[in-house]
């Protein structure tokens, strides 16, 4: 049945009729926009675009009678909107001989307003900017509808407990959906960004009662300065690059099982940052310290903060990095090779990623953390690959149990993991298909651990009706885990619609 509505949905993505009509050489679009992308500016392009496509009038047929002199009129002053208004910006590289005949066309942005400083792009939705450009404010929202069944192996009874059969359970749900507000204030050098969540799931809903804030991300990002770009407030930090992806731009459902494990989510915090050293286009810097608490931690704190450091080399230029899956199709090849290094003081929870957990015992645990990650694109096909180390040791709390008895402290999830998924998207058509292996080892060493020994492995397939701001995909991963006794089979088929 999933076969079938994956072929009929396909069919779907062809155009039809209702699709616009499209020069052939109009770029689309990029496929998602960045935490660092420009806030909109007030480029009035279908003004200038309408002027340069209006045809000159044909020459009249030359008679014997000398025409008559017209009258010379004064030249009219420009309307002052026209005036101020900047420069359009230059024109994207033309879209691939290998897409779809009909992306283009999809993707074209749509005025709203007659001189373009309103206007809906496809994957940024509502962009509005005043005639200056030091104002400006985007809109937009997106959600995932994922519908999941897991099966689960059963495990031997003992003494103590009766054990369990095999069972299989089934959700359907949403994912993620959220809200984005972005743009600039007082000068194009300051940008902001808000993301809202609405998904009970990441609202931590218990018992019909939500354990988060609503706010993933609140930052201002002062990029006056190139090599010395200041971002404060609450956001993704730079620790590892799958985390680092747009969330609507990934190749599988979701991030890997190792990025899960070892990410370093989001934290209050500033660093410092370029992403383009010296204008040199291949090297990229970032520097921060952040509260070291996360996002689902609330209340006093102590000083134990987390210190990280990161840099990236693009061995052939720059390119949008942020997008798993080559949706460019670009015959040139581009890279991105990273490695940071974070030391975390005193962490309330056993992990520094979303679904971290405080230890029962109340305590803290301080990890020095190191990775490194490589992206390639060419052609449609796409790798993206990372390693990642933990270690570190726990401080333990003063919680009880119901019998007023200390509860002894576990160990620091210490240990390694590591990821590689490939993707290809199959030439003039929508489907992608990939692959992904990774896992992660616990590590005893000197402070022990509690990392559970953890394997993936699977395959994918995409449908893109317009890139990823419109896709269904329908993933398998076999998942092993040394805490169950057999193996996990896990399918999802998730919508994903950006507004």
């Amino acid at each position: 049945m999933q076969v079938t509505l994956l072929c009929g949905l396909v069919a779907l993505a062809s155009p039809g009729p209702w699709e616009p009509t499209l020069a052939p050489d109009v770029p689309p679009p990029a496929s998602g926009s960045d935490v660092e992308a420009p806030a909109a500016t007030a480029s009035p392009a279908g003004e200038a675009s309408s002027a340069a496509s209006t045809p000159a009038p044909a020459a009249s047929t030359p008679t014997a009678t000398a025409p008559a002199v017209a009258p010379v009129t004064p030249a009219t002053p420009a309307p002052a909107d026209k005036a101020t208004a900047p420069a359009p910006a230059p024109a994207a590289p033309k879209p691939s001989k290998w897409a779809p005949r009909w992306e283009a066309a999809r993707l074209a942005e749509d005025p709203i307003s007659q001189d373009g400083r309103t206007k809906w792009r496809p994957g940024v939705g509502v962009e509005v900017a005043s005639a200056s450009g030091r104002f400006s404010l985007a809109f937009n929202a997106f959600m995932q509808l994922q519908a999941t069944a897991l099966h689960v192996p059963g495990t031997p009874g003992t003494d103590q407990s009766p054990g369990t059969a095999d069972h299989t359970d089934f959700t359907l749900q949403f994912r993620r959906a959220r809200m984005w507000m972005s743009g600039n204030v007082f000068t194009k050098n300051i940008k902001y960004r808000i993301t809202l969540t609405f998904a009970p799931v990441e609202l931590g809903f218990k018992d019909g009662v939500p354990h988060r804030s609503p706010i993933l991300d609140w930052f201002f990002t002062l990029d006056r300065f190139r090599d010395f770009t200041l971002v404060v407030g609450q956001y993704k930090v730079p620790y590892n690059h799958q985390r680092m992806n747009k969330i609507t731009s990934l190749q599988f459902v979701d991030r890997s099982l190792a990025n899960n494990e070892f990410t370093f989510d989001r934290d209050i915090g500033l660093d410092l940052r370029s992403k383009d050293i010296a204008g040199l286009g291949k090297l990229r810097y970032y520097l921060g310290v952040y509260l070291g608490d996360g996002i689902a931690k609330y209340g006093p704190s102590n000083f134990g903060l987390m210190y990280l450091g990161r840099f990236e080399v693009l061995p052939f230029g720059q390119y949008d990095d942020l997008e798993e899956s080559d949706l460019d199709r670009s015959m040139k090849p581009r890279m991105l090779i990273g490695a940071a290094y974070g030391f975390i003081d005193r962490d309330p929870h056993d992990t520094h990623g979303f679904a971290g957990a405080i230890p029962a015992d109340g305590g803290f645990t301080s990890t020095h953390n190191a990775t490194a990650d490589l992206s390639f694109r060419i052609a449609g096909f796409s790798l993206d690959s990372a390693f990642f180390y933990r270690n570190g040791w726990r401080i333990p709390g003063n919680a009880v149990d119901l019998m007023g008895q200390p509860i002894t402290p576990i160990a620091a999830r210490n240990g390694i993991g590591y990821f590689a998924q490939a993707g290809y998207l199959i030439p003039y058509t929508p489907l992608e298909l990939g692959v992904r292996y990774g896992g992660s080892r616990g590590m005893a060493g000197r402070y022990g651990t509690s990392l559970p020994d953890q394997t993936e492995v699977g395959g994918v397939m995409n449908v893109f009706f317009a890139r990823h701001f419109l896709k269904l995909q329908l993933d398998y991963l076999r998942l092993y885990s040394s805490a169950f006794t057999g193996p996990m089979d896990q399918v999802r088929l998730q919508l994903q619609a950006t507004f």
